[in-house]
Formats: C-alpha cells, sequence, structure tokens
C-alpha cells in the first residue's frame, strides 16, 4: 500500500510546493489520512506537482478506499489539464465513482470528449 506522508510532504503537497518537494526522498505512491498523494495534489488542481509524482513512479490508478481515483477527482474538479495528462499515462478512462456514476456521465462535456477518445 506505500507509507504514510509525513506532514511536511503533506502541507508541501497541498501548496504545490516544487522546489520543497524535489528536495524530499519519499514513496510517491504513500498516502495521505489513506489518500494517496496524487489525489491529493490532483484535488488541489497542481499539475506540476502530479507531473513530478508520476514521474516519480506514482500510481496514476491507486484509489482511496472509497474508490477515488486521480482521475475522477480531475472529473470533479473540471480540471481539463489534469485529465488528460492522467489519460496520457494510463489512467483508466471507464471507471464508476463511489455511487456508481460513470466517469463519463460525471464529466462536462470537453472532458467527455477526452473520455470517449
Amino acid at each position: 500500500m506505500g507509507e504514510t506522508a509525513d506532514e511536511r510532504l503533506s502541507w508541501i503537497i497541498r501548496n504545490g510546493e516544487m522546489d520543497a518537494l524535489k528536495e524530499l526522498d519519499f514513496d510517491p505512491n504513500c498516502t495521505d489520512k489513506g489518500t494517496p498523494i496524487l489525489v491529493v495534489a490532483t484535488d488541489y488542481g497542481h499539475v506540476d506537482v502530479m507531473k513530478y509524482l508520476i514521474e516519480k513512479g506514482a500510481d496514476v490508478n491507486k484509489s482511496n478506499s472509497a474508490g477515488i481515483t486521480p482521475i475522477l477527482v480531475a472529473i470533479w474538479e473540471e480540471n481539463y489539464e489534469a485529465v488528460q495528462l492522467l489519460l496520457q499515462k494510463g489512467a483508466k478512462k471507464n471507471g464508476k465513482s463511489p455511487d456508481g456514476t460513470s466517469y463519463s456521465d460525471l464529466a462536462p462535456t470537453e472532458i467527455k470528449a477526452l473520455l470517449k477518445g
């Protein structure tokens, strides 16, 4: 499952502090209170942090215990750039939210086109 992120790493991810992030040695698949740090970075809209985590080996399909994945968060936040990045890096586009709604049904028109492509 990966280790748990310490408070400093969690703060850095939430605030998008790239310089500080690059100075740390950490597991890119670690979690912050049960949520993968890639999901956290996605939720905060930090695409540059997402790219860095993925480059370090973060699993683009890793979810928390509720089934929330990075791409689901990007869809909820209507973050086209984040969805595009995650799809390019192998995120599954045919998933469902915890309530069973398909990603495509949740997505705004612009993002739906990415999911169909």
